[in-house]
């Protein structure tokens, strides 16, 4: 768990997870169709079918969040969700969602303040995950590209 939270906290997190489990399937439905929506922003093609997987799998995921607060665990994620060619928008639109989900619990005033802040910090943990694998990869492409330029300045020389 977030050593940063209160025990008031951490048990106020674990009761918003059981309040929101019930309402899983929802949730998942609803992340699903805001990825569908931003499919069109991916960088690679994700299949309908892999979208609700992912939708399913990140709500897991924040529920699972709420009760430990595991943020290395969102970070690795988001990376793997980059890697596997997820846009900046979808990844935007999910952890929006995510957070909408706990605005309309009907949580009370406080717990939603607490709730509302973890959603916070799972959203910022996801997308420095996300971040720093899009810097890698960019990296990797900009490598290739340079070899092959380099390639090609050789190639020319030599004719």
């Amino acid at each position: 768990m977030n050593p940063g939270l209160s025990l008031k906290e951490k048990e106020t997190l674990r009761q918003v997870a059981g309040q929101l489990t019930p309402r899983k399937a929802a949730i998942a439905s609803e992340l699903h169709q805001t990825l569908r929506a931003m499919s069109m922003s991916n960088r690679m093609l994700i299949s309908p079918r892999r979208l609700e997987e992912m939708a399913q799998e990140e709500v897991e995921a924040f529920l699972h969040f709420l009760e430990t607060g595991d943020e290395e665990g969102i970070r690795r994620r988001g990376g793997r969700r980059a890697s596997e060619g997820l846009g900046g928008r979808s990844a935007l639109a999910m952890t929006e969602a995510l957070r909408r989900a706990c605005w309309t619990a009907n949580l009370e005033k406080e717990t939603l303040h607490v709730a509302l802040e973890a959603s916070g910090r799972y959203a910022n943990a996801f997308l420095e995950g996300y971040m720093s694998a899009r810097e890698e990869e960019i990296l990797r492409e900009q490598e290739r590209t340079r070899h092959a330029f380099q390639r090609v300045l050789e190639k020319q020389s030599r004719s």
